[in-house]
């Protein structure tokens, strides 16, 4: 197994993660190229590509480990990644549109507005509730010298008196729920606060698109819930993704032992070589040499 220190800038590499940077930054030059003067709205496909390639990072890593356990502390990262990617893109193209129509069509801007910003910030709201809707199958701690054969999905069904760990129901029914109210909550509150600010019953910020003043075109007036919704998602997930991080890793020494022992001593040796490289408390908790 190669350790995560030993590995080089250049392995980072792989076809997907290029595909990605290359298609999001594809897109993200065409909206900048409509001149937006204020990149608030920027920061939020910004900011979900950014935790998208921080979860392909740690998915490419894992697979350049050649790791003999399933070791998902935080649910499986490729899926994560690409959940993210994918809310982020379709924000760029919204924002893209926006901007187009602010240029071409500015006098139907205002009957857009309503649209835009509830698509918009369900979007990227959506995206960090997303990873977190089927985190149950993957957030596992797994050994899988029986199933080394198999592919990367079916590892998460092997035997399961292999897992030395996984999200309990309890608390995962608990981190649904909590997420699925911060999510209705923030799309409830955004869709309120743009009515109130179509129908002129809530001051608002000015915000300039790139066809404001365009045929006396006058800029979109935004919410403060705006500064809320581009903080809350990430930090509420940031937040349950380190509870389960911390539930995950807590593992049952007796029973991690009374596995260990039914593989062969070169097994026996791989899979704490691989526990020490993940996470050097492991060492100290599973008292493992």
């Amino acid at each position: 197994m190669k350790k995560f220190y030993n590995l080089k800038l250049r392995e980072l590499y792989s076809e997907s993660l290029l595909r990605d940077l290359i298609l999001f930054f594809f897109v993200f030059f065409f909206v900048l190229a409509q001149n937006w003067d204020n990149i608030l709205l920027l920061l939020f496909p910004i900011v979900s590509f950014c935790f998208g390639v921080f979860f392909k990072t740690i998915d490419i890593i894992k697979k350049r480990a050649d790791l003999d356990i399933v070791y998902n502390p935080i649910g499986y990262e490729k899926i994560h990644a690409n959940r993210l990617i994918l809310c982020s893109l379709l924000q760029l193209i919204l924002l893209f549109w926006y901007g187009a129509e602010s240029l071409y069509h500015p006098q139907l801007i205002d009957n857009y507005y309503t649209y835009f910003m509830v698509i918009f910030a369900f979007l990227y709201s959506f995206g960090f509730y997303w990873i977190f809707l089927d985190l149950w199958r993957y957030s596992r701690i797994e050994l899988i010298f029986q199933n080394i054969n198999l592919d990367e999905i079916q590892r998460f069904s092997g035997n399961f008196d292999n897992i030395l760990s996984f999200l309990k129901v309890k608390n995962f029914k608990i981190i649904s729920f909590v997420n699925f109210i911060v999510f209705i909550s923030l799309n409830a509150l955004n869709l309120l606060f743009a009515l109130l600010i179509f129908y002129d019953i809530m001051p608002g910020i000015e915000f300039n698109l790139p066809g404001t003043i365009v045929e006396n075109s006058e800029p979109i007036i935004l919410s403060v819930l705006i500064y809320f919704i581009l903080t809350i998602s990430p930090s509420v997930s940031i937040f349950f993704l380190i509870l389960i991080y911390k539930n995950i890793l807590d593992i049952d020494k007796n029973k991690f032992n009374a596995v260990l022992q039914t593989i062969p001593k070169e097994s026996q040796n791989k899979v704490v070589e691989n526990l020490i490289s993940l996470n050097k408390k492991l060492k100290v908790k599973l008292s493992l040499e």
